[in-house]
């Protein structure tokens, strides 16, 4: 018995050793069995992990892209840059966006320098009509097909926007209409009595009072009704369609269109014009004074009107006012109405003045476009509109977004959608009270895009008209010389640009 008993424990031993040998079948692993190669795996994995990584960065496309005031050297443009890019992975676009900085300068002199010397980025922002220039030397990519097909994009655009694209296929730039708009301190009106004027006549009786009034408290005759930045341009926004200018081009009685400045509807603008310098309503410094000037006589009472954007502009206006002291705001006005007519300048349709731009050069069009796209979709507008949680807007347990003050100073850097619908308002009842107004007036204009051919022709015939206006308004010259500027316009390619308009418009 003890002999079978101790070959049945030593069958045991055999068949445990053995099955402890066994490849095919693991048993629970003990604790010092197991320490090693878990270490040695976990190491592998994060190995593999971090190659697979970086594989997939290598794989993402960079698109490059330079624009005013979005620089790398800005940390805060380098937050947001990276807020994108990762707001690109998560929707399925495989693109890293890369800033581009230039040179502290004038943005488009700086901007030629860097594509004249070969460096030219995939995206590209333009302004002051540089883009022309290198459109007609190809390095433009046309639109068209790219915005056709893209749903987004025909949602976004309003009217104003489908029409330059369809006249000018290079430049996207999604934004409010924002034409100008005269602004009127509520304080002054007040202390006056004075309702908001609506015609021509109450304009003048409104800024005339402004004028006679001592508000600066200086005890001296250096207050005026307005003022204007450089030219009469700020006041002929305004004024243009009461004195029957709707628009750039206007058709007379014969069916023929002429340019609105040698019309006989500007001479009665212009003497309008001398009016307000003769009474001391219109500030003589006008033609010197810049925006940033015009801003700081608003602010420490030198004017109590100015022409300024509709929209997000009068917010800024109207803090800056309540920061110099001024317990007050600024009222978005109607332009007035004369017998000419009523309306704000026309929305020019022609071309966008600024915009993105896709170089023809860039390996990824496509893609840079889908960016593009991204940015004026909802979740792009989300991100370019708000800013960052935490910092611009502070969002509670139940989801409701509150603005915060740092927010108010917060721009989009791609476009401002209009058909967006923030889950926050972005300006302040006034603010959209003078988009409101402006899109009451809504005229496109009679203009089309002057050849590079008559370029020199044109500048040459506007510096006529600014030196005979300006020496008009301010006395040197008598009102007379006003058709005396009129035959020497057309001598210097006027009848010729004419011919021009009429050819063109009358299509």
């Amino acid at each position: 018995m003890k002999r079978v008993l101790g070959l049945i424990l030593g069958m045991i031993l055999i068949i445990g050793n053995i099955a402890a040998c066994s490849p095919e079948k693991e048993t629970e692993p003990t604790v010092q069995k197991s320490k090693e190669p878990v270490i040695r795996d976990t190491n592998t994995n994060r190995e593999n992990e971090r190659e697979k990584e970086r594989q997939n960065e290598d794989d993402i496309p960079t698109l490059t892209l330079v624009q005013k005031d979005f620089v790398p050297s800005n940390p805060n443009d380098m937050a947001y840059i990276e807020k994108i890019n990762t707001a690109l992975l998560e929707n399925g676009i495989k693109a890293k966006l890369e800033l581009v900085e230039l040179p502290r300068g004038g943005y488009s002199e700086k901007l030629n320098l860097m594509l004249q010397g070969g460096n030219v980025p995939d995206m590209i922002w333009f302004r002051d009509g540089m883009d022309e220039h290198y459109m007609e030397e190809g390095l433009l990519v046309d639109l068209t097909e790219y915005i056709n097909d893209s749903d987004v994009f025909n949602q976004s655009m309003e009217p104003y926007h489908k029409a330059r694209i369809a006249s000018y296929p290079y430049l996207l730039n999604i934004r409010y209409n924002t034409p100008k708009i005269a602004l009127v301190r509520q304080d002054w009106l007040d202390a006056l009595g004075l309702k908001p004027p609506e015609t021509v006549d109450d304009y003048y009786g409104v800024l005339k009072a402004f004028a006679n009034s001592d508000f600066d408290d200086n005890g001296e005759k250096d207050t005026y009704g307005i003022t204007a930045t450089g030219g009469t341009e700020r006041l002929d926004a305004i004024f243009n369609g009461a004195f029957g200018m709707p628009t750039t081009w206007i058709q007379g009685d014969d069916g023929q269109y002429i340019y609105h400045k040698v019309s006989q509807n500007e001479k009665e603008k212009l003497a309008f014009y001398r009016r307000l310098r003769e009474e001391k309503i219109l500030d003589p410094a006008y033609i010197t004074t810049k925006w940033d000037t015009m801003e700081e006589k608003l602010y420490t009472g030198k004017v109590g009107m100015v022409v300024g954007s509709a929209g997000k502009v009068v917010d800024i206006y109207s803090s800056k006012l309540q920061h110099a002291g001024a317990d007050t705001m600024l009222i978005p006005l109607n332009p007035p109405k004369g017998h000419g007519g009523q309306g704000f300048a026309p929305v020019d349709v022609t071309k966008e003045q600024k915009g993105f731009a896709i170089s023809t050069v860039s390996e990824h069009q496509a893609l840079a476009f889908q960016v593009l796209e991204f940015m004026a979709s909802d979740e792009g507008q989300y991100l370019d509109r708000l800013g960052f949680e935490g910092r611009d807007y502070e969002k509670d347990g139940h989801g409701i977004i509150t603005r915060t003050e740092k927010g108010q100073e917060w721009y989009a850097r791609f476009f401002d959608v209009p058909s967006w619908q923030s889950p926050v308002p972005l300006i302040t009842d006034v603010a959209q009270a003078s988009l409101d107004i402006t899109a009451r007036y809504y005229i496109e204009d009679k203009n089309f895009d002057i050849p590079s051919e008559h370029s020199a022709k044109w500048e040459t015939m506007n510096n006529l008209y600014k030196e005979y206006a300006y020496k008009i308004i301010m006395g040197d010259y008598t009102m007379d010389k006003f058709d005396e500027f009129v035959n020497r316009w057309y001598e210097a390619g006027g009848n010729e640009i004419t011919a021009l308009a009429n050819k063109i418009l009358l299509k």
